[in-house]
């Protein structure tokens, strides 16, 4: 299944879904951010499943993720896509010494395709 393109990011909470920022899907890579954060990292697909694994870099004002407000921080993500969306569950990653399981509902929509990237010779 082929994710390359152009997806916005929200995460489930008390008063429903609240948009984080965009991400740029190619080819098994991942690269985006929104206000205060940039994300990378990698995802691999089967059939209607995906597996993200996204490492998350706050600044300025951080918010706390998995009851921590840490300029860096690692997740994994395990989703299902239905069309143009994909909905699922990040949890910190179980190599995380003291991890508990705790998990963020994510909703992925893809937002449109990639721009043509062009190669200049000068």
């Amino acid at each position: 299944m082929n994710l390359n393109g152009i997806w916005s990011y929200e995460l489930g909470g008390a008063y429903g879904w609240e948009p984080v920022g965009t991400l740029f899907f190619k080819d098994g890579h991942i690269k985006g951010g929104g206000r205060n954060h940039f994300a990378t990292g990698t995802y691999k697909t089967k059939e209607k499943a995906v597996v993200l694994h996204i490492e998350i870099n706050q600044f300025g004002e951080r918010r706390a993720l998995f009851g921590q407000k840490s300029e860096k921080l690692r997740v994994d993500v395990k989703a299902r896509r239905d069309g143009n969306e994909m909905i699922g569950e990040a949890t910190l990653p179980k190599s995380v010494p003291g991890n508990v399981h705790f998990g963020l509902c994510v909703r992925y929509k893809r937002r449109g395709d990639l721009p043509e990237e062009k190669i200049s010779n000068s």
